[in-house]
């Protein structure tokens, strides 16, 4: 399972997903009742915010779901250090 931390991975994500199983853009489009240009600029990254509903669609649409995986959660003072270390 991949772990997507923004919007334009799980555009890109979705791209190759469709790819997989010969979908157009414009066939993933119609099936989820989007334009073509919507889905395009989804997969691309060109979107700032994209509706939960759609995600949903178009993932159904291609065979999967969303699920909730656990994250790092604790960030200590040891890591905040060293990561403003890095960027100096």
């Amino acid at each position: 399972m991949k772990h997507m931390d923004s919007l334009t991975e799980v555009g890109r994500t979705v791209a190759t997903l469709r790819k997989e199983q010969g979908m157009t853009q414009k066939a993933l489009a119609q099936a989820c009742g989007l334009g073509q240009s919507t889905v395009a600029r989804f997969e691309t990254g060109g979107v700032a915010e994209f509706g939960t509903r759609k995600l949903m669609r178009m993932l159904e649409v291609l065979g999967y779901g969303l699920a909730c995986v656990p994250v790092k959660q604790s960030f200590t003072l040891d890591e905040a250090l060293a990561a403003r270390n890095t960027a100096t």
